[in-house]
């Protein structure tokens, strides 16, 4: 067996570790994980992504390690990159948290599409904020930062050596808590617009005792529903880069990294 050859294989361990990093990532992030993209170019990207951090972090691995070591090992680095991607999807369904809200309110919940991205129906508004959110994810790097922070995790947590702490699940039920806040803050103009649209329509059914209020208020509740949504929507972007911005922060100061470098478009 020529020389080179065999010192490939014995890199193999350190690179597969950097791997189980990266896939945790891969597996659990929003738009890395989506399941629009085909699984052949996750697969090349995060073995790409791996072969180019690899060399720098080679050295912290144990002098003598085997194959079984990186096996055993890889479940406490995927753990990583689990955690990060979780509670950046976390904090994602915030947005659909929002669209489920304001579909049954409107009376939009009934009518379902199905999402690629999960395997699943979702509601019609839920998909709109859900892709309104994603985007505005995309165009302020979101993605970057959270490649970034899971990156910036190998100068903190040298290869081998993570421990499961109090502090990754205070992180998810943080983020879980964002989520439903965001939900809130992005369903709220439309639940009010509803609310103050119920109050009129429940004057008009006292002053017009012979008009068919169900049949006019369920319209009228979803053109307003729909109004005040694309409004709001279109308003809200300071609302949703501030939760990105905070999640992202959240999950750097957990991490113990740099809480300012998270890569992120103010």
């Amino acid at each position: 067996m020529p020389w080179p050859l065999f010192d490939i294989l014995l890199e193999l361990p350190v690179y597969a570790l950097v791997l189980f990093r990266i896939s945790g990532l891969m597996l659990t992030a929003p738009v890395f994980g989506s399941r629009a993209i085909p699984v052949r170019i996750r697969a090349a990207l995060t073995l790409t992504v791996a072969a180019v951090v690899f060399p720098l972090v080679r050295g912290q691995a144990p002098a003598e390690m085997t194959l079984s070591m990186a096996l055993v090992g890889g479940v406490g680095e995927m753990m990583i990159g689990v955690i990060i991607g979780l509670a950046m999807g976390i904090l994602l369904m915030g947005a659909e948290v929002a669209g489920l809200i304001v579909g049954r309110q409107a009376g939009l919940a009934l009518a379902n599409v199905y999402d690629p991205s999960r395997n699943e129906q979702a509601t019609i508004v839920g998909q709109v904020y859900t892709i309104s959110f994603t985007l505005l994810f995309l165009l302020a790097g979101g993605h970057r930062a959270t490649m970034a922070a899971v990156l910036d995790t190998f100068d903190v947590i040298p290869l081998l050596s993570f421990r499961f702490e109090e502090s990754f699940a205070v992180l998810l039920v943080e983020m879980l808590a964002a989520a439903f806040i965001l939900g809130i803050r992005l369903a709220g103009p439309v639940l009010l617009a509803l609310f103050m649209l119920g109050i009129a329509l429940a004057f008009l059914s006292r002053t017009m005792p012979q008009l068919n209020i169900l049949t006019v208020g369920f319209t009228l509740r979803l053109l307003a529903a729909v109004a005040v949504a694309g409004v709001a929507l279109s308003a809200c972007q300071g609302v949703l880069l501030d939760a990105v911005w905070d999640g992202v922060e959240l999950i750097r100061a957990t991490f113990g990294l740099d809480p300012s470098d998270n890569r992120l478009v103010g």
